[in-house]
């Protein structure tokens, strides 16, 4: 993997991990008003792990 490859994936494995943050507050949200859980609540921790992954990979192959 070349090196703007990698540092892509290290800019949108940041952007998925920013979008997952704003899902958990939301959920957060949702619950502290009185919202019962439903499965599709748990989707930040998907993009949580796919975030992770993308960063790493991109870590891994610019060093």
């Amino acid at each position: 993997m070349t090196n703007e490859k990698a540092t892509l994936n290290k800019v949108f494995g940041v952007f998925i991990l920013a979008m997952t943050a704003i899902m958990v507050i939301a959920v957060v949200v949702m619950l502290a008003s009185g919202a019962k859980f439903v499965p599709v609540m748990a989707a930040p921790v998907v993009f949580l792990i796919v975030g992770v992954l993308m960063y790493r990979s991109g870590r891994r192959r610019s060093a």
